[in-house]
């Protein structure tokens, strides 16, 4: 099976990351244009790639009837570049399903998007007339855009007249129980601080039960303490921390991130947001309110444990639309129109 062909020579060439010059001189250039793009987070992007193209790839590709004859359909991909590698996936997905893409990368994520690019073109030429970099948006047969969600006004506007899957912004959620381990709660540090919370699947509000003992996070997220010395996290932190103690907003404060009482599931950089419940009633009503803005919930009573929300696999899809599914149901729509 080709598709198979094309995401086993991907994990190849992403392997190499850790020893190929090219690679080390990109990832430099990549941290470079943008200090959030850490070579430990570049690193734990790459590898968790790696991981999920060896293990879960040939399952994946099993849930699906793919075409065996490949469309001249052309696919926009508008990236994301909140964290590294974050537009691939939708890229994979349009290849696999047999369309020509289009990308346009995030300033803020092209040097990486690029490299793998070309660097899997090389390894398969029959990639070469299906994917291109481009700012042209024009004459194509189905787009999928990332932005804010004020951009996504703006990417409704303009591709109202072909399919559009439009992602704005989310965040993730944690339950904690009564009996929430150390071990638990130190997991949970992972999905709190991994990529500094920069993701859709970076954990922004926790769900406590009332009376819960807030020092005990404090104590399990003591690992994460050098996030303070990187400038860009160490600037959002020293900002909401002065904009709360001028407002005298009650909150409470380790000295490299806030922990706020608020409802809605946004935090900003720096900060998290928590509300306690009294039953698990409370949490789902919580969940039922806020549905359109959480992209994960972990922890208690879930099927995303502590530590896991920035480890997905490659059917957990972004907006809880499968992607695929998506693009093979225009794909066939246009071929018996």
């Amino acid at each position: 099976m080709q598709q198979r062909v094309w995401l086993d020579t991907l994990r190849e060439f992403m392997e190499k990351h850790e020893t190929d010059e090219v690679w080390q001189q990109k990832k430099h250039e990549a941290e470079i244009k943008n200090p959030w793009f850490t070579q430990v987070n570049i690193s734990k992007s790459i590898n968790a790639w790696v991981d999920v193209l060896r293990n879960d790839a040939e399952n994946w590709l099993g849930e699906y009837t793919i075409p065996k004859v490949f469309s001249l359909q052309k696919l926009g991909i508008i990236m994301a570049g909140n964290i590294p590698l974050v537009g691939l996936h939708d890229l994979l997905c349009g290849i696999i399903c047999g369309y020509r893409v289009r990308i346009k990368a995030s300033s803020d994520d092209e040097v990486l998007i690029k490299h793998i690019v070309g660097g899997w073109i090389s390894a398969n030429p029959d990639l070469m007339d299906r994917i291109e970099f481009s700012d042209n948006f024009k004459g194509l047969d189905a787009a999928i855009a990332t932005g804010s969600n004020n951009s996504g006004r703006y990417f409704e506007y303009y591709f109202r007249n072909i399919p559009h899957l439009l992602r704005g912004h989310r965040n993730s959620i944690s339950v904690v129980g009564e009996n929430t381990s150390e071990e638990e709660l130190t997991a949970l540090g992972d999905d709190v601080f991994t990529y500094f919370g920069l993701g859709c699947r970076n954990v922004t509000h926790l769900l406590l039960p009332r009376g819960f003992d807030m020092v005990r996070l404090f104590h399990a997220w003591e690992p994460y303490t050098g996030l303070i010395h990187h400038h860009k996290y160490a600037n959002n932190y020293h900002y909401h921390r002065a904009v709360l103690l001028m407002n005298l907003d009650k909150h409470l404060d380790n000295g490299f991130v806030i922990l706020k009482e608020k409802e809605d599931v946004y935090a900003p950089v720096g900060m998290v947001g928590y509300s306690f419940y009294d039953s698990l009633e409370d949490v789902q009503q919580y969940v039922m309110q806020y549905e359109n803005q959480i992209q994960v919930v972990t922890g208690f009573q879930s099927k995303v444990k502590f530590g896991k929300a920035q480890q997905p696999g490659l059917s957990d899809y972004a907006d809880h639309t499968d992607t695929i599914k998506w693009l093979l149901d225009n794909y066939n729509a246009a071929a018996s129109s």
